[in-house]
């Protein structure tokens, strides 16, 4: 029983950590986030942060897997008929937490190498993220409401990349409205239907 109860007191740490980790990174960006920022906002030592995770490289890849699947992978597989929308809606949060985008890109780069401790995550997550999008587009197909000719996988990965391109761009210039982009890009995709019925 002792054991468990540490085990849970463990966990609700860890948890803890990986909250204020985003809520530092939301409030003072990538690069104005440290260990001792983190731990400072804890009232901890940052060793005590290294007891639960090996680096801050690993603390901050498990704040992206949190906050991936608090805000983006759940609740979309329901509902294709809604997925393109909720992934307008997704782009439109993360605009709000610039920090935790930045942190996002620069892993997701890093991560293209095959020995980068994220590259399973980040791979894992774009074939997640492409097979949803791409099931989207397949079921708008099949309703009628986008171009039939065109192929899902693709289109799905063109989607990502124009949804990763223009929220860098947005990073870089705040006046950029990254989930708008990505929106008219989504109703031009659907649009396309109109001239091959035609």
């Amino acid at each position: 029983m002792a054991r468990e109860g540490r085990f849970a007191k463990g966990t609700a740490r860890r948890e803890s950590i990986l909250a204020t980790a985003t809520e530092v990174l939301a409030r003072d960006g990538y690069r104005g986030t440290s260990l001792r920022s983190i731990a400072r906002a804890l009232e901890l030592e940052p060793a005590h942060i290294l007891y639960y995770f090996d680096s801050r490289e690993d603390l901050l890849q498990n704040v992206i897997a949190r906050w991936d699947e608090d805000q983006l992978i759940q609740g979309w597989e329901p509902d294709p008929a809604l997925t393109l929308d909720l992934y307008i809606g997704a782009i439109r949060r993360n605009l709000e937490i610039p920090g935790l985008i930045h942190l996002y890109l620069i892993f997701a780069a890093e991560a293209a190498q095959s020995d980068h401790p994220s590259h399973d995550f980040f791979r894992d997550r774009f074939e997640k993220v492409r097979l949803m999008l791409a099931t989207a587009v397949e079921y708008e197909q099949n309703a009628g409401r986008i171009d039939p000719a065109i192929d899902p996988d693709r289109t799905a990965r063109l989607l990502i990349a124009v949804a990763d391109g223009v929220q860098l761009q947005a990073l870089m210039n705040p006046a950029i409205d990254a989930a708008d982009d990505l929106a008219a890009t989504i109703t031009q995709l659907r649009s396309r239907v109109d001239h091959a019925v035609s």
